[in-house]
């Protein structure tokens, strides 16, 4: 698998290393928007000019929720980034790793008409890895945003918050669920705060 990583936070960022290394998965980190953005149309330049694209195609983007611009002068919520990558490649499997997932979550659905992966945090190292390594919860995601996009009216700002509230309850109980039978807990007590 190789994953794309944008998040700010060094110590987060090292986590994830580790864990992704222990697994023995490619990825890339890059710590704010301008870099995100530079690393994911690279993986698409190198896969159209013929590189061997399993290398080279992020199978999964993971984004924190707000994330510093270079200069730092000012933030940026990952929903630009999903959109600009989202632009590039419509089926790209996007994961918000955030302290908000509810905010991130129905924020993602009504502006982009996609239906995103959301892992709060904190979380431990084994819920992160299996949600990634596992795509039932992407085929999933990708159900319910072919049926918002066709929807009657697709250029309508306004969707039923009501709506994406169950879709997001749907979403989480789908995930702890498949984490569930997952269980095999280890003694590793890292985790993400």
């Amino acid at each position: 698998m190789n994953v794309l990583i944008i998040e700010d936070d060094d110590d987060i960022c090292q986590l994830y290393s580790i864990w992704l290394e222990e697994n023995r998965h490619d990825y890339i980190i890059a710590k704010n928007y301008e870099d995100g953005i530079l690393e994911y149309v690279k993986s698409i330049q190198q896969g159209d000019e013929g590189y061997e694209s399993d290398n080279n195609i992020f199978d999964l983007v993971v984004l924190d929720y707000d994330l510093p611009s270079k200069d730092m002068s000012s933030n940026q919520n990952g929903l630009h980034i999903a959109k600009e990558i989202l632009e590039l490649k419509g089926d790209q499997r996007i994961m918000f790793a955030s302290a908000w997932p509810k905010k991130a979550f129905v924020e993602y659905v009504s502006t982009l008409k996609s239906v995103p992966e959301v892992l709060p945090k904190p979380f431990e190292k084994e819920e992160f890895i299996n949600l990634a390594e596992k795509i039932n919860l992407y085929d999933i995601a990708k159900k319910f945003t072919k049926q918002l996009r066709e929807m009657k009216n697709p250029n309508s700002p306004d969707v039923d918050i009501k709506s994406l509230e169950s879709l997001f309850k749907l979403m989480n109980n789908a995930r702890r669920e498949f984490l569930q039978k997952d269980n095999d807990k280890s003694d590793d007590v890292d985790f993400i705060e």
